[in-house]
């Protein structure tokens, strides 16, 4: 995973990279679909889907260092995918990724002391 330059230093940074990452995950979902759907091989190791602080979106392998630099998305979203329709695949995936993003704020939200909160 690319690794973020440094973390949000405020609330509205914590919100600008939230809608940032959730941008890019709605697009991997709805626009990017096709794409995304063929990336997700469930001959494939366990994969996560990641968004980017960038409005962009990534399937790879999670990040080995531990512990990682973010919370971890969903693991292994690749493997499920051939033994569900493609609709309901996509939903349990966007339900995960949603779950992810608040992860993250959190994650961010308290490393901000009281007077930054």
């Amino acid at each position: 995973m690319a690794s973020i330059s440094s973390s949000p230093r405020s609330v509205e940074d914590i919100f600008k990279d939230y809608n940032a990452r959730r941008t890019g995950l709605v697009r991997a979902l709805t626009y990017d679909v096709d794409e995304f759907y063929s990336l997700c091989d469930p001959e494939k190791e366990n994969l996560c889907l990641y968004g980017h602080p960038n409005e962009s979106w990534e399937v790879t392998l999670p990040a080995e260092e531990v512990p990682s630099e973010l919370p971890e998305p969903a693991l292994g979203i690749n493997f499920a995918r051939d033994g569900m329709k493609r609709r309901d695949w996509l939903s349990l995936v966007a339900v995960h990724s949603d779950c992810w993003l608040l992860s993250v704020a959190f994650y961010f939200g308290a490393q901000l002391n009281r007077n930054e909160r």
